[in-house]
């Protein structure tokens, strides 16, 4: 079948229609029990060179209100009523869906044993959770009947984190908390248990990550429990990452302990989203008066960062995350986003090419374990303390890559947009944590010296991630937005001119 026809080409905001087309001809119900229409609501959407397009739905029913539009009822993110629509980089050219609508309809579908519906001539699959075609584990680690592997190996978990092996598995719900199709997926389970001993009855949650590839949930597990024992070992009395607690190999299913308030107060819990949003006083007529910092979060982050760069267990120094690879991914991520944006794409390249060539040139004295991916969605806050999740990315690198990571995400959103008070908090805030990272390295015994060329490797490595960041609106297929990019770039300007943000 022909598949390049673009006068009648579907657009993406057609998809829905062909989604719902093709459960009706497989005689599929797309959400079970339903009783009045049925629409769909995009909530995740990525496009990304070489990886196809991958969009969630949330199914929901709508009522007409009187003679106004349908109205949505409310969901939540219930995976439940998540459908997952794919579109291999066969059927795109580049925003563009190279099938029309009478193809879609015509093309022989086939429903897999999994539950995946698969036009396989388009390069179009749909799935609704748990089927997944390409995280084929996933129905498995959401199976939490009392007679399925999930449920044995859940108790074993449980058994671990409560110390004692008389705790018995007496019930489990699993909920998706985070989903990336064909990818991987974070899950909740909430366990209830009996001690067969004395009859105590608790509660506990444990998260598990199911990945597409087994091999990568091992090797991730067993760098977690290094860690782990390392920092425990060390007489820490509590280490910076959530313990973790075996997995199940054959699913690629990973189990950690969750963080929790001892006295199940959920206030006292919070991401690091929300710990280290800007914050600021005003007074009569709007007038910004001061900016509050989140000092003691910033501080906490810090030390915890030193700590991870000073852990001494070894990890394969033969592949090290070096500055060369990053500039590769600045020429990569720059080329995509000049594609989207023809008008800036000259200032947009030129940068790029500057900071490709500082960043080859970078020779760190020594690389150590580094987190890959050190940003505020990847920290948790208790009480007076911070835990670091999501490891997937752990390498050897220059510790400036971390410290580049987290100030470069640690920019407020409406700097990108220049409202008032957000370079004053965020400039604040970089110098407090550079200032309480410099300070927990020196406790560690690094020279001086060694902070120093970190410090000065960092703005590169948060330029590089500047230009991550910018990609995001490309790959979700937004319309460009020049003012956004023009602020995204002015940061990578400053970042390059090598601006000291604190001492």
């Amino acid at each position: 079948m022909k598949l390049d026809n673009f006068d009648t080409n579907l657009s993406i905001l057609e998809l829905p229609s062909v989604l719902m087309q093709l459960f009706k001809r497989a005689n599929r119900p797309l959400l079970p029990g339903a009783t009045q229409p049925l629409r769909l609501f995009v909530r995740y959407l990525r496009r990304k060179p070489g990886r196809g397009l991958a969009v969630i739905y949330t199914v929901d029913e709508v009522q007409s209100v009187g003679n106004r539009t349908p109205s949505r009822k409310a969901s939540g993110n219930d995976p439940h009523r998540s459908v997952s629509l794919t579109l291999d980089e066969k059927a795109l050219d580049g925003a563009h869906i190279r099938f029309s609508a009478t193809q879609a309809d015509q093309a022989p579908l086939e429903v897999q044993p999994s539950g995946v519906l698969c036009a396989s001539e388009l390069g179009l699959s749909v799935q609704a959770f748990p089927a997944d075609s390409h995280l084929s584990a996933l129905a498995a680690s959401c199976d939490t009947a009392p007679n399925s592997p999930l449920f044995q190996a859940l108790e074993k978990a449980a058994q671990l984190q409560l110390g004692q092996p008389t705790w018995q598995l007496v019930s489990a719900m699993a909920v998706a908390v985070r989903y990336k199709p064909s990818s991987r997926c974070v899950i909740r389970y909430q366990l209830s248990l009996k001690n067969s001993k004395t009859s105590a009855q608790r509660t506990v949650t444990i998260f598990g990550k199911v990945y597409a590839e087994p091999e990568q949930a091992c090797t991730v597990q067993a760098l977690m429990e290094q860690l782990y024992h390392e920092q425990f070992q060390a007489g820490l009395a509590v280490p910076l990452l959530p313990r973790p607690l075996g997995m199940v190999d054959a699913l690629g299913l990973a189990f950690n302990e969750a963080v929790q308030p001892d006295d199940g107060q959920e206030s006292s819990l919070r991401t690091g989203t929300q710990a280290l949003q800007p914050q600021l006083k005003r007074g009569r007529g709007g007038e910004i008066t001061r900016v509050m910092l989140p000092g003691e979060e910033l501080r906490l982050t810090a030390r915890a960062l030193a700590r991870l760069h000073n852990s001494t267990f070894s990890i394969d120094e033969r592949s090290p995350r070096t500055g060369a690879k990053e500039a590769k991914r600045v020429r990569e991520r720059a080329t995509l986003i000049a594609g989207s944006n023809p008008a800036q794409a000259g200032e947009i390249l030129h940068l790029a090419q500057q900071l490709s060539a500082r960043l080859e040139t970078l020779q760190p004295g020594a690389y150590r374990p580094a987190h890959g991916g050190f940003k505020a969605s990847q920290l948790l806050f208790h009480g007076h303390q911070v835990f670091v999740v999501d490891f997937d990315g752990f390498c050897l690198a220059d510790p400036a890559l971390d410290v580049g990571y987290f100030l470069a995400y640690l920019r407020p959103g409406g700097l990108w947009y220049r409202r008032p008070g957000m370079r004053e908090w965020f400039s604040e805030a970089a110098k407090e944590f550079i200032s309480a990272y410099r300070q927990a390295m020196l406790e560690y015994g690094v020279a001086q010296s060694a902070i120093d060329g970190i410090l000065d490797r960092t703005p590169f490595y948060e330029a590089a991630l500047l230009y991550k960041i910018a990609t995001r609106r490309v790959n979700r297929l937004n319309s460009p937005r020049p003012g956004e990019l023009s602020a995204i770039l002015s940061e990578v300007a400053r970042c390059l001119s090598n601006e000291v943000k604190g001492s």
